[in-house]
């Protein structure tokens, strides 16, 4: 039988059981994709064979259904169930002191983070793709947006996170985000990370902490994971510091991309964007079969 991921992903049936659904589309759709097996053949460091394949598909497919749960008002609160109660305690002691930087890294189903942070009691500012974002939730949270995509808006992004900082607030942005126009490239693990040097050059120049934040699988749970991430000696020059905390990035999350192949978005496009839910006409294609 074939059906297709926004088929599952429009079906009635409770989300749990959606993501188990996916479990069976995995194991034939991951066995057939050759973009995957070739990816997995070239990165020997990561991928480790047939359950790897198929537990990355099911990562991606699953991260699918849940951001199309998150930009639905009506089905946000089912996708954010899914969330273990998170363990806060890093970022609050760290927020505690004034000012923090939330580093995110793209890894876990997409937007979870974000949607947990959204919340009365923080004060957050996000640098995000806001094309990507549903009318209601930007009219919901009209200031804590912020896309280093658009020029208007990149112009004066450096200024406003700054400010955000310095009155004690959140500024939530990926690492490994190479929007900028100078970044900093990572061999680590055969291949390559990209990141560019806002959040560094913040973390700097105001000396406020930084918390790596991360939401990831856990079986067909998600996990809030938060670290701090130690400022590199202050005595380095600026672009040894930069990359030493690029660095740093890369080794609080080593063992996800060593181990956790469901968090990978890397290959996030072996499966099709699941059509928000105010678009009129859904892309085409990119059917899933399960047996």
């Amino acid at each position: 039988m074939a059906i297709s991921l926004a088929t599952i992903a429009a079906s009635a049936l409770p989300l749990p059981w959606k993501l188990r659904l996916l479990r069976l589309a995995a194991v034939r759709c991951a066995d057939h994709d050759e973009r995957l097996a070739t990816w997995a053949r070239n990165h020997p460091a990561i991928a480790t064979g047939t359950d790897w394949c198929r537990r990355l598909w099911w990562g991606a497919a699953a991260g699918e259904i849940v951001r199309d749960c998150l930009y639905d008002p009506r089905r946000q609160a089912t996708a954010l169930r899914l969330v273990d109660s998170p363990d806060w305690s890093v970022l609050d002691a760290a927020a505690a002191r004034g000012g923090v930087i939330v580093a995110a890294m793209h890894l876990g189903p997409p937007k979870v983070l974000m949607n947990l942070l959204l919340e009365p009691r923080r004060s957050l500012l996000i640098w995000t793709n806001t094309r990507d974002l549903p009318g209601w939730l930007a009219d919901r949270h009209p200031d804590a947006f912020l896309d280093p995509l658009l020029a208007d808006q990149r112009a004066v992004l450096l200024v406003k996170s700054a400010m955000q900082l310095r009155k004690g607030g959140l500024l939530l942005g990926a690492a490994d985000e190479a929007t900028g126009e100078r970044t900093v490239a990572i061999e680590r693990l055969g291949r390559t990370w990209r990141f560019s040097l806002g959040l560094p050059a913040l973390a700097r120049r105001l000396d406020v902490p930084v918390v790596l934040a991360m939401a990831l699988w856990r079986g067909e749970r998600i996990r809030v994971v938060c670290r701090p991430l130690p400022p590199p000696d202050h005595g380095l020059a600026d672009d040894e510091w930069n990359r030493a905390w690029c660095e740093r990035s890369c080794d609080l999350v080593e063992d996800v991309v060593r181990h956790e192949p469901e968090n990978l978005r890397f290959l996030r496009r072996i499966v099709p964007r699941i059509a928000p839910p105010w678009q009129e006409n859904p892309p085409a294609g990119g059917g899933v079969q399960t047996g």
